[in-house]
Protein backbone atom coordinates (compact mmCIF):
# COMPACT_ATOMS: atom_id res chain seq x y z
CA UNK A 1 0.00 0.00 0.00
CA UNK A 2 1.15 3.41 -1.06
CA UNK A 3 1.65 6.29 1.68
CA UNK A 4 -1.56 7.93 0.03
CA UNK A 5 -3.43 4.95 0.59
CA UNK A 6 -2.63 4.69 3.89
CA UNK A 7 -5.67 5.92 6.27
CA UNK A 8 -4.85 9.32 7.97
CA UNK A 9 -3.29 8.74 11.57
CA UNK A 10 -5.02 9.85 14.35
CA UNK A 11 -4.20 13.12 16.74
CA UNK A 12 -3.56 13.02 19.70
CA UNK A 13 -6.28 15.14 20.83
CA UNK A 14 -9.08 12.54 19.37
CA UNK A 15 -7.11 9.27 20.28
CA UNK A 16 -7.29 11.14 23.68
CA UNK A 17 -10.52 12.54 24.09
CA UNK A 18 -11.96 8.83 23.10
CA UNK A 19 -9.75 6.65 25.46
CA UNK A 20 -12.08 6.71 28.04
CA UNK A 21 -15.22 5.34 26.14
CA UNK A 22 -12.71 2.91 25.65
CA UNK A 23 -12.57 2.01 28.90
CA UNK A 24 -16.26 2.70 29.94
CA UNK A 25 -15.20 4.95 32.66
CA UNK A 26 -12.51 8.20 33.50
CA UNK A 27 -9.21 6.69 34.61
CA UNK A 28 -7.38 8.42 37.33
CA UNK A 29 -3.95 8.12 38.07
CA UNK A 30 -3.48 5.64 35.51
CA UNK A 31 -1.00 4.41 32.89
CA UNK A 32 -2.48 2.60 29.99
CA UNK A 33 -1.56 0.97 27.24
CA UNK A 34 -2.82 1.37 24.20
CA UNK A 35 -1.63 -1.63 21.27
CA UNK A 36 -2.30 -1.43 17.81
CA UNK A 37 -2.90 -3.85 15.02
CA UNK A 38 -2.29 -3.40 11.38
CA UNK A 39 -5.00 -0.98 10.37
CA UNK A 40 -3.68 2.36 12.38
CA UNK A 41 -7.31 3.05 13.27
CA UNK A 42 -8.25 0.04 15.38
CA UNK A 43 -6.86 -0.50 19.03
CA UNK A 44 -6.39 -4.46 19.60
CA UNK A 45 -5.68 -4.09 23.30
CA UNK A 46 -6.59 -1.49 26.03
CA UNK A 47 -4.53 -2.04 29.03
CA UNK A 48 -4.81 0.07 32.90
CA UNK A 49 -3.14 -0.37 35.53
CA UNK A 50 -2.91 2.36 38.77
CA UNK A 51 0.21 3.98 38.24
CA UNK A 52 2.29 3.30 41.30
CA UNK A 53 5.62 4.88 41.98
CA UNK A 54 8.52 4.09 44.12
CA UNK A 55 10.42 6.43 46.72
CA UNK A 56 12.86 7.95 43.93
CA UNK A 57 10.23 8.59 41.64
CA UNK A 58 10.09 5.92 39.01
CA UNK A 59 7.81 2.72 38.23
CA UNK A 60 7.17 0.52 40.93
CA UNK A 61 9.03 -2.45 40.42
CA UNK A 62 5.83 -4.33 40.16
CA UNK A 63 4.56 -2.00 37.22
CA UNK A 64 7.13 -2.58 35.85
CA UNK A 65 6.82 -6.45 35.92
CA UNK A 66 3.14 -5.89 35.05
CA UNK A 67 4.83 -4.34 31.52
CA UNK A 68 7.12 -6.96 30.89
CA UNK A 69 4.15 -9.43 30.95
CA UNK A 70 1.63 -7.42 28.49
CA UNK A 71 4.93 -6.73 26.48
CA UNK A 72 4.92 -10.43 26.05
CA UNK A 73 1.02 -10.46 25.17
CA UNK A 74 1.43 -7.58 22.46
CA UNK A 75 4.46 -9.64 20.48
CA UNK A 76 2.23 -12.98 20.67
CA UNK A 77 -0.29 -11.23 18.71
CA UNK A 78 1.79 -9.18 16.92
CA UNK A 79 0.87 -5.88 17.84
CA UNK A 80 2.55 -2.92 15.63
CA UNK A 81 2.77 -0.16 17.95
CA UNK A 82 1.93 0.58 21.63
CA UNK A 83 1.51 4.29 22.42
CA UNK A 84 1.50 4.97 26.63
CA UNK A 85 -0.58 7.40 28.08
CA UNK A 86 -0.26 8.51 31.98
CA UNK A 87 -3.05 10.26 33.65
CA UNK A 88 -1.93 11.90 36.49
CA UNK A 89 -2.66 14.98 38.75
CA UNK A 90 0.05 14.46 41.32
CA UNK A 91 3.19 16.28 39.60
CA UNK A 92 3.02 18.81 37.03
CA UNK A 93 2.12 17.77 33.64
CA UNK A 94 5.37 18.15 32.32
CA UNK A 95 7.58 16.59 35.36
CA UNK A 96 10.17 14.14 34.42
CA UNK A 97 8.67 11.49 36.62
CA UNK A 98 6.78 10.79 33.13
CA UNK A 99 9.02 10.60 31.26
CA UNK A 100 11.04 8.56 33.13
CA UNK A 101 8.20 6.43 33.29
CA UNK A 102 7.98 6.28 29.05
CA UNK A 103 11.74 5.59 28.84
CA UNK A 104 10.96 2.35 31.07
CA UNK A 105 8.44 1.23 29.53
CA UNK A 106 10.31 1.63 26.05
CA UNK A 107 12.46 -0.51 27.47
CA UNK A 108 9.48 -3.21 28.56
CA UNK A 109 7.83 -3.08 25.17
CA UNK A 110 11.33 -3.22 23.17
CA UNK A 111 10.49 -6.83 21.51
CA UNK A 112 7.58 -4.96 18.73
CA UNK A 113 10.07 -1.50 18.87
CA UNK A 114 9.51 -0.08 21.97
CA UNK A 115 6.34 2.41 22.80
CA UNK A 116 6.19 5.15 19.89
CA UNK A 117 4.84 7.68 21.76
CA UNK A 118 3.87 9.00 25.29
CA UNK A 119 1.34 11.84 26.56
CA UNK A 120 0.82 12.96 30.06
CA UNK A 121 -2.92 14.08 30.91
CA UNK A 122 -3.88 15.87 34.57
CA UNK A 123 -7.61 14.50 34.18
CA UNK A 124 -9.77 13.08 31.31
CA UNK A 125 -11.84 16.52 30.85
CA UNK A 126 -13.27 18.44 28.34
CA UNK A 127 -10.98 21.21 27.34
CA UNK A 128 -8.15 19.61 29.82
CA UNK A 129 -4.33 19.77 28.69
CA UNK A 130 -2.81 16.81 27.34
CA UNK A 131 1.38 17.22 26.79
CA UNK A 132 3.86 14.61 24.40
CA UNK A 133 6.79 13.74 26.68
CA UNK A 134 7.82 10.81 24.53
CA UNK A 135 8.83 9.70 21.14
CA UNK A 136 10.31 6.93 19.53
CA UNK A 137 13.14 7.90 17.40
CA UNK A 138 11.53 7.78 13.59
CA UNK A 139 11.94 4.49 11.68
CA UNK A 140 12.07 4.69 7.90
CA UNK A 141 9.49 2.72 6.49
CA UNK A 142 7.75 2.06 9.79
CA UNK A 143 4.14 3.89 9.83
CA UNK A 144 3.00 4.74 13.10
CA UNK A 145 -0.68 5.38 13.69
CA UNK A 146 -0.15 8.85 15.40
CA UNK A 147 0.38 12.21 13.60
CA UNK A 148 4.25 13.12 14.56
CA UNK A 149 3.87 16.81 13.27
CA UNK A 150 2.44 19.87 14.86
CA UNK A 151 2.37 20.68 18.47
CA UNK A 152 3.84 19.02 21.48
CA UNK A 153 0.71 20.25 23.70
CA UNK A 154 -2.83 20.51 23.46
CA UNK A 155 -6.17 20.58 24.79
CA UNK A 156 -8.49 17.11 24.52
CA UNK A 157 -12.07 17.49 23.44
CA UNK A 158 -15.08 15.90 25.84
CA UNK A 159 -14.70 12.44 26.28
CA UNK A 160 -18.50 12.27 27.72
CA UNK A 161 -19.43 13.21 24.14
CA UNK A 162 -16.83 11.67 21.88
CA UNK A 163 -18.32 9.18 19.14
CA UNK A 164 -16.18 6.62 20.73
CA UNK A 165 -18.17 7.60 23.96
CA UNK A 166 -21.77 7.60 22.17
CA UNK A 167 -20.60 4.24 20.92
CA UNK A 168 -20.54 2.81 24.07
CA UNK A 169 -23.02 3.83 25.33
CA UNK A 170 -25.75 2.57 22.09
CA UNK A 171 -23.82 -0.85 22.21
CA UNK A 172 -23.32 -1.03 26.86
CA UNK A 173 -26.80 1.01 27.50
CA UNK A 174 -24.49 2.68 29.95
CA UNK A 175 -22.82 6.40 29.31
CA UNK A 176 -18.82 6.78 30.20
CA UNK A 177 -18.42 7.00 34.12
CA UNK A 178 -17.20 9.63 35.88
CA UNK A 179 -14.46 7.55 38.21
CA UNK A 180 -13.90 3.90 39.04
CA UNK A 181 -15.89 4.76 42.46
CA UNK A 182 -19.22 5.23 40.69
CA UNK A 183 -19.19 1.45 39.52
CA UNK A 184 -17.50 0.49 43.15
CA UNK A 185 -20.92 2.34 44.35
CA UNK A 186 -23.18 -0.21 41.90
CA UNK A 187 -21.80 -2.85 44.26
CA UNK A 188 -22.27 -0.98 47.30
CA UNK A 189 -23.69 -4.37 49.75
CA UNK A 190 -27.06 -4.27 50.43
CA UNK A 191 -29.48 -6.28 53.05
CA UNK A 192 -30.02 -10.39 51.88
CA UNK A 193 -33.84 -9.60 52.65
CA UNK A 194 -35.53 -6.81 51.73
CA UNK A 195 -39.21 -5.84 52.65
CA UNK A 196 -41.34 -7.42 55.90
CA UNK A 197 -38.60 -10.36 55.61
CA UNK A 198 -36.26 -11.55 58.11
CA UNK A 199 -32.92 -10.87 57.75
CA UNK A 200 -30.41 -13.54 57.12
CA UNK A 201 -26.93 -14.29 59.09
CA UNK A 202 -24.05 -14.74 57.17
CA UNK A 203 -23.77 -18.41 58.21
CA UNK A 204 -26.59 -19.60 56.70
CA UNK A 205 -25.83 -22.95 55.30
CA UNK A 206 -28.06 -22.91 52.14
CA UNK A 207 -26.16 -25.95 50.29
CA UNK A 208 -28.42 -28.94 52.84
CA UNK A 209 -31.31 -27.07 51.78
CA UNK A 210 -30.47 -28.33 48.13
CA UNK A 211 -28.43 -30.87 48.42
CA UNK A 212 -31.36 -32.91 46.98
CA UNK A 213 -32.29 -30.78 44.23
CA UNK A 214 -30.88 -31.81 40.60
CA UNK A 215 -28.58 -29.36 39.37
CA UNK A 216 -30.63 -29.61 35.86
CA UNK A 217 -33.33 -28.21 38.32
CA UNK A 218 -31.16 -25.28 39.47
CA UNK A 219 -30.09 -24.48 36.22
CA UNK A 220 -33.69 -24.24 35.26
CA UNK A 221 -34.49 -22.22 37.71
CA UNK A 222 -31.64 -19.58 37.25
CA UNK A 223 -32.61 -19.54 33.77
CA UNK A 224 -36.14 -18.60 34.93
CA UNK A 225 -34.98 -15.58 37.14
CA UNK A 226 -33.21 -13.94 34.12
CA UNK A 227 -36.01 -14.42 32.16
CA UNK A 228 -38.18 -12.57 34.57
CA UNK A 229 -35.47 -9.62 35.03
CA UNK A 230 -35.49 -9.65 31.31
CA UNK A 231 -38.96 -7.57 31.33
CA UNK A 232 -37.98 -3.42 31.77
CA UNK A 233 -40.94 -2.99 33.10
CA UNK A 234 -41.68 -5.21 36.06
CA UNK A 235 -38.16 -6.68 37.30
CA UNK A 236 -39.00 -8.97 39.90
CA UNK A 237 -38.47 -8.38 43.70
CA UNK A 238 -36.30 -11.44 44.50
CA UNK A 239 -37.56 -12.73 48.03
CA UNK A 240 -34.82 -13.77 50.93
CA UNK A 241 -36.01 -17.73 49.91
CA UNK A 242 -35.05 -16.99 46.18
CA UNK A 243 -31.62 -14.96 47.30
CA UNK A 244 -30.48 -17.48 49.57
CA UNK A 245 -31.75 -20.54 46.78
CA UNK A 246 -30.15 -18.70 43.72
CA UNK A 247 -26.66 -17.85 45.54
CA UNK A 248 -26.54 -21.41 46.48
CA UNK A 249 -27.23 -22.79 43.13
CA UNK A 250 -24.13 -20.65 41.68
CA UNK A 251 -21.89 -22.92 44.25
CA UNK A 252 -22.64 -25.75 41.72
CA UNK A 253 -19.58 -25.62 39.16
CA UNK A 254 -21.77 -27.24 36.78
CA UNK A 255 -25.00 -24.62 37.27
CA UNK A 256 -22.03 -21.42 37.55
CA UNK A 257 -20.47 -22.97 33.89
CA UNK A 258 -23.76 -23.34 31.91
CA UNK A 259 -24.96 -19.99 33.37
CA UNK A 260 -21.86 -18.36 31.96
CA UNK A 261 -23.28 -18.56 28.46
CA UNK A 262 -25.90 -15.93 29.25
CA UNK A 263 -23.00 -13.54 29.29
CA UNK A 264 -23.17 -14.00 24.97
CA UNK A 265 -27.02 -14.09 24.48
CA UNK A 266 -29.89 -11.94 23.87
CA UNK A 267 -30.30 -11.91 28.00
CA UNK A 268 -27.12 -10.42 28.64
CA UNK A 269 -28.22 -7.40 30.31
CA UNK A 270 -31.04 -9.27 32.28
CA UNK A 271 -28.30 -11.51 33.23
CA UNK A 272 -26.25 -8.71 34.30
CA UNK A 273 -28.98 -7.06 36.49
CA UNK A 274 -29.63 -10.58 38.05
CA UNK A 275 -25.69 -11.07 38.84
CA UNK A 276 -25.24 -7.74 40.39
CA UNK A 277 -28.09 -7.69 42.75
CA UNK A 278 -27.20 -11.39 43.69
CA UNK A 279 -23.21 -9.55 44.50
CA UNK A 280 -24.87 -6.84 46.44
CA UNK A 281 -27.25 -9.31 48.86
CA UNK A 282 -25.23 -12.39 49.33
CA UNK A 283 -22.03 -12.54 51.31
CA UNK A 284 -18.83 -14.99 51.55
CA UNK A 285 -18.41 -17.40 48.82
CA UNK A 286 -21.87 -16.81 47.56
CA UNK A 287 -21.34 -12.88 46.75
CA UNK A 288 -17.97 -13.92 45.29
CA UNK A 289 -19.71 -16.45 42.64
CA UNK A 290 -22.32 -14.16 41.55
CA UNK A 291 -19.91 -11.21 41.38
CA UNK A 292 -17.78 -13.27 39.13
CA UNK A 293 -20.58 -13.78 36.87
CA UNK A 294 -21.07 -10.66 36.25
CA UNK A 295 -17.22 -9.73 36.17
CA UNK A 296 -16.91 -12.52 33.33
CA UNK A 297 -19.94 -10.56 31.61
CA UNK A 298 -18.62 -7.51 31.40
CA UNK A 299 -15.19 -9.45 30.62
CA UNK A 300 -16.63 -11.17 26.88
CA UNK A 301 -18.25 -8.20 26.09
CA UNK A 302 -14.94 -5.56 26.26
CA UNK A 303 -16.30 -3.81 29.54
CA UNK A 304 -12.92 -4.26 31.16
CA UNK A 305 -13.66 -1.48 33.96
CA UNK A 306 -16.37 -3.40 35.00
CA UNK A 307 -15.44 -6.31 35.00
CA UNK A 308 -12.29 -5.20 37.07
CA UNK A 309 -14.75 -4.27 39.69
CA UNK A 310 -16.60 -7.03 40.05
CA UNK A 311 -13.84 -9.50 40.21
CA UNK A 312 -12.26 -6.86 43.12
CA UNK A 313 -15.80 -7.17 45.05
CA UNK A 314 -15.52 -10.77 44.44
CA UNK A 315 -11.99 -11.57 45.65
CA UNK A 316 -12.78 -8.98 48.99
CA UNK A 317 -15.84 -11.39 49.29
CA UNK A 318 -14.03 -14.56 49.38
CA UNK A 319 -10.23 -14.04 48.76
CA UNK A 320 -9.96 -18.09 47.46
CA UNK A 321 -12.19 -17.44 45.23
CA UNK A 322 -10.48 -19.77 42.16
CA UNK A 323 -12.64 -18.44 39.27
CA UNK A 324 -12.29 -14.53 40.27
CA UNK A 325 -8.45 -15.10 40.91
CA UNK A 326 -8.49 -16.72 37.30
CA UNK A 327 -10.12 -13.97 35.33
CA UNK A 328 -8.70 -11.22 37.60
CA UNK A 329 -5.33 -12.03 36.31
CA UNK A 330 -5.93 -12.78 32.72
CA UNK A 331 -7.68 -8.99 32.54
CA UNK A 332 -4.62 -6.95 34.17
CA UNK A 333 -2.54 -9.13 31.65
CA UNK A 334 -4.24 -8.02 28.65
CA UNK A 335 -5.81 -10.80 27.32
CA UNK A 336 -8.42 -10.10 25.45
CA UNK A 337 -12.22 -10.81 25.74
CA UNK A 338 -11.87 -12.93 22.58
CA UNK A 339 -10.20 -15.80 24.26
CA UNK A 340 -12.76 -15.39 27.27
CA UNK A 341 -15.57 -16.66 24.67
CA UNK A 342 -13.43 -19.88 24.25
CA UNK A 343 -14.98 -21.12 27.92
CA UNK A 344 -18.44 -20.67 25.98
CA UNK A 345 -19.22 -23.66 24.32
CA UNK A 346 -18.03 -25.70 26.94
CA UNK A 347 -20.99 -24.04 28.80
CA UNK A 348 -23.00 -24.86 26.36
CA UNK A 349 -21.60 -28.75 26.73
CA UNK A 350 -22.58 -28.70 30.51
CA UNK A 351 -26.22 -27.03 29.81
CA UNK A 352 -26.84 -29.92 27.66
CA UNK A 353 -25.89 -32.62 29.92
CA UNK A 354 -28.00 -31.15 31.93
CA UNK A 355 -30.68 -31.13 29.61
CA UNK A 356 -31.02 -27.38 29.95
CA UNK A 357 -31.83 -25.72 26.77
CA UNK A 358 -29.97 -22.48 26.27
CA UNK A 359 -30.47 -19.49 24.81
CA UNK A 360 -28.12 -19.04 21.68
CA UNK A 361 -25.86 -16.38 21.29
CA UNK A 362 -26.36 -13.34 19.84
CA UNK A 363 -24.65 -12.47 16.56
CA UNK A 364 -20.83 -11.37 17.88
CA UNK A 365 -19.98 -7.95 17.89
CA UNK A 366 -15.94 -6.87 17.64
CA UNK A 367 -14.63 -5.71 21.08
CA UNK A 368 -11.56 -3.48 22.05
Amino acid sequence: MSTSQRPRPLTPSSLLTALPGLLGFIPERSLIVLAFGADPHTVRTTMRHDLIFDENGDLAAPLVTVLDGLAEICAREQAHAVILVIADDRYPIGDDRYRRVCVTADRCFAGIGGAVAGFVVEQFADNARWQRVWDAPQTAGTYIPLTRAGALRGRMGDPHTSPTAVRHAVESGRRVLARRSEMQEMLRPLPHCVGPHREFGDDIDGIDEIDGIDDGVLLRELVGHVIAFASPRHPPELDCAAVTLLGDALLRLQVRDAALVLAVTDLRHAAEALWRQLARRLRGSRSASAATMLGHLHYVNGEGGYAGVAFDHALAADPQWHLADLLDTALRGGIHPTAMREMIPMGYDVADSLGVAMPGPSVDREVS
